[in-house]
C-alpha cells in the first residue's frame, strides 16, 4: 500500500488537533505541551521509518516527498498555535538511524537558530546528535549558515566534540538535499570524511581557529 495514504490520515489528524486545541486552550498549558508532543512523536515515527530508504526507486521518491509534507505540516501547526506554542520547543525530531554500533537522531529547527548566544551571524539548521552503546554523547553535527550583511547565505555540514567545532564539509550558496548530508554525516561518523577546513578550540579564557 502506498505510504500516501497512511500519510494522508495523519495530515488530518495533526489539522483536527490543532483546531481541537485552539478551542480548548486559552494559554499555554503543561496538558496542550502533552499534547503537541504526542502528535509531533506521531509524526516522528512516521519521518523515521519514510526517511530509511536512499535509493532512488519511484516509492522511495514518494516517500521522502511525504516526509517534507509531514515537515511542511508541523511548522504549520506551529505557526497556527500562535502564542500557545510553547516558546521552549525550537526543533521536532526529523530522523534517527544507525551506524554501526552509533545511535543518531535528527532534528530540524523551525527556524535558523543562532548557534552561539549573542552571535546572530552563525545559524544552525539541522542537528545529527551521535550516541555510543552507552548512549552517551560523542558529538553532534549541524548543517549551519552563515548571514552576514551584503553578503548570501553559506551553508556548511559543522561538527562539535569536547570544547573544538569543525567545519568539515561546505556547500556555497545553495541549502543541500537533506538525504546528501545524512550521508555526509554517515561518512564522517565511519571515519571517511574528509580533514576539517576550520576548527575552533574553545576554553575558559579564548577561542583559537585553526585552517588545514
Amino acid at each position: 500500500m502506498s505510504s500516501t495514504i497512511h500519510v494522508e490520515f495523519l495530515l488530518c489528524i495533526m489539522d483536527e488537533a490543532c483546531e481541537e486545541w485552539k478551542q480548548k486552550f486559552q494559554k499555554f498549558t503543561v496538558e496542550l505541551l502533552q499534547n503537541i508532543l504526542l502528535v509531533f512523536n506521531v509524526g516522528a515515527e512516521y519521518m523515521i521509518e519514510l526517511s530509511k530508504s536512499t535509493t532512488n526507486d519511484k516509492q522511495t521518491i514518494e516517500d521522502h516527498e511525504n516526509v517534507e509534507r509531514i515537515i511542511s505540516k508541523l511548522k504549520h501547526v506551529k505557526t497556527s498555535l500562535a502564542n500557545l506554542w510553547p516558546k521552549t520547543i525550537t526543533c521536532f525530531v526529523r530522523d534517527a538511524f544507525d551506524v554501526g554500533s552509533y545511535h543518531i537522531n535528527v532534528d530540524e529547527y523551525f527556524h535558523p537558530t543562532p548557534f552561539y548566544q549573542n552571535n546572530p551571524f552563525l545559524m544552525k539548521l539541522y542537528q545529527w546528535s551521535v550516541y555510543d552503546v552507552n548512549r552517551k554523547l560523542v558529538c553532534c553535527y549541524f548543517l549551519e549558515t552563515t548571514q552576514l550583511p551584503n553578503h548570501p547565505e553559506y551553508y556548511v555540514l559543522g561538527k562539535t566534540r569536547l570544547n573544538t567545532h569543525s567545519q568539515i564539509y561546505p556547500y556555497g550558496s545553495t541549502i543541500p538535499d537533506y538525504y546528501q548530508m545524512r550521508m555526509d554525516v554517515i561518512k564522517d561518523v565511519n571515519g571517511q570524511g574528509p580533514q576539517p577546513v576550520v576548527t575552533l578550540t574553545r576554553n575558559r579564557h579564548n577561542m583559537e581557529m585553526n585552517f588545514n
